[in-house]
């Protein structure tokens, strides 16, 4: 009898403000072992933080979650990759260190990835991306609908020329994890290259139901939504993006 895993994957730095709230509202959608094996798992990489995040983690006690620490500071993009090559589940989903998943999101997305509780169907989408409420540093609801400000759009050249995807609200099949390790250097964003290569198999589904809080404040690691506190990446530099990521496409093979 196929028994599906689900892995979680998180990448940390100095999230320890946030980090609790967030990593219960995942573990209480997961499920326990059965018959003494595991069928969830929260892989965190942590990029070497200084303040408290590590022992709130270890404070949890809880034996699903897996710690990666890291001396060196290697950003989210390639945090994010230690984080999946260490994944063993079936399905993947990828968390930031500073939202709240709510009530379902696990129920719904493996939904939308067509498994029905025993198997996949046939022809089940590789990933899926879902819309998410918008809040401030204090929990409150600053947004609707993330999608209202930078909707998903489908399709390669959509989202080679402007990213779409949302990493903290992406779940996907192993199958897509296998094309997309290892990551090629200088890729712009994880959930980028992730978004594309699904979109090359005509592999994604979009979930309009709102299954996240995403939260908005001045320590974000990236610019989802810009403002005067954040730097915005130079015209150069968005073409040497671009440019990376398409050479990246057409020599991986998949």
């Amino acid at each position: 009898m196929f028994r599906m895993k689900i892995s979680v994957c998180m990448a940390t730095y100095n999230g320890g403000r946030f980090v609790r709230e967030q990593l219960e509202s995942i573990l209480s959608q997961l499920p326990m072992a059965v018959a003494g094996e595991k069928c969830a798992e929260v892989i965190i990489a942590d990029d070497g933080s200084s303040d408290d995040t590590l022992d709130i983690i270890r404070d949890l006690g809880d034996l699903r979650v897996n710690v990666l620490p890291q001396g060196n500071h290697l950003g989210p993009v390639y945090n994010f990759e230690r984080a999946l090559q260490a994944a063993s589940g079936d399905v993947i989903f990828l968390a930031d260190q500073d939202d709240v998943w709510l009530p379902k999101k696990v129920d719904k997305m493996l939904e939308a990835l067509g498994f029905d509780g025993a198997t996949f169907a046939a022809n089940a989408p590789l990933l899926a991306v879902h819309d998410s409420k918008v809040i401030n540093g204090e929990g409150k609801v600053i947004g609707e609908s993330m999608w209202t400000a930078r909707p998903y759009k489908p399709g390669v050249f959509a989202n080679w020329l402007r990213n779409t995807f949302t990493g903290c609200c992406l779940a996907f099949r192993r199958e897509l994890l296998e094309m997309a390790l290892p990551f090629p250097k200088n890729l712009p964003m994880h959930d980028q290259w992730l978004g594309v290569l699904a979109e090359r198999k005509n592999g994604v589904v979009a979930v309009p139901e709102k299954l996240i809080s995403y939260r908005v404040h001045k320590s974000n690691a990236t610019n989802l939504f810009a403002g005067d506190n954040k730097k915005v990446a130079s015209s150069c530099q968005r073409i040497r993006w671009r440019f990376n990521l398409l050479k990246a496409i057409l020599q991986r093979r998949s």
